[in-house]
């Protein structure tokens, strides 16, 4: 008899982790895929992805992609449920402030595509930070291991900062399984859970390691 259990996935971790290992992109078809593979061990009676929503205003294409995913993932076959807090932005620049910028400080004009490129590498063209994420899912699946409706809490992320939550939750009697990509995945997280599985990749896609 599969274990009763629900997925908590914070997105923007595992995106970041996804990206460091250069397995993007990782579309809805994709998690379809990673459910359906965890879905042979556990019955998945609730998923929930975690999410910083982009705003429509300052990021429109960000927005309009970050919508179009989310619809996506909505239409599979899954009880999949999103949920978001509004991304905060802290620089949001435009090329004509950074020309002006440069102008400013007297930048001369054939260093300029390598001073625009250079703050894309290093992701200062739109500086932005969650808040509030990573408290909404570990209250959410703190108060779902209270209610002991499920066997299982499958935790999607490779943060550390999980740990205490993770203790709490072993506390209530469910059993904790930290699911996680090599790359950026805390030892101390996984070693707080009762069972990690390691998401890998071949030829065919991915596939999961039970440990």
């Amino acid at each position: 008899m599969k274990t009763s259990a629900a997925l908590f996935i914070d997105g923007s971790n595992f995106y970041h982790s996804l990206k460091a290992d250069g397995h993007l992109p990782f579309n809805a078809e994709h998690f379809g895929k990673l459910f359906e593979q965890l879905s042979d061990k556990f019955e998945l009676k609730r998923i929930y992805f975690y999410d910083a929503l982009k705003d429509r205003t300052k990021d429109p294409e960000g927005y309009a992609r970050q919508q179009k995913f989310h619809s996506s993932l909505s239409k599979l076959r899954f009880p999949l449920k999103i949920k978001t807090r509004k991304l905060r932005y802290l620089a949001n620049l435009t090329q004509e402030e950074v020309e002006n910028a440069a102008t400013a400080v007297g930048i001369v004009d054939s260093c300029r595509e390598k001073l625009w490129a250079l703050l894309h590498k290093l992701g200062m063209i739109r500086l932005t930070k969650e808040k509030g994420i990573d408290v909404m899912l570990i209250a959410d699946a703190i108060e779902l291991a209270r209610t002991k409706d499920h066997e299982a809490v499958i935790l999607l992320s490779g943060d550390g900062d999980y740990v205490p939550g993770i203790e709490l939750i072993r506390k209530f009697g469910a059993r904790t399984v930290n699911l996680h990509l090599y790359r950026g995945s805390s030892t101390e997280l996984r070693n707080s859970c009762h069972q990690r599985i390691q998401i890998e990749f071949d030829e065919e896609g991915t596939y999961l390691e039970y440990h």
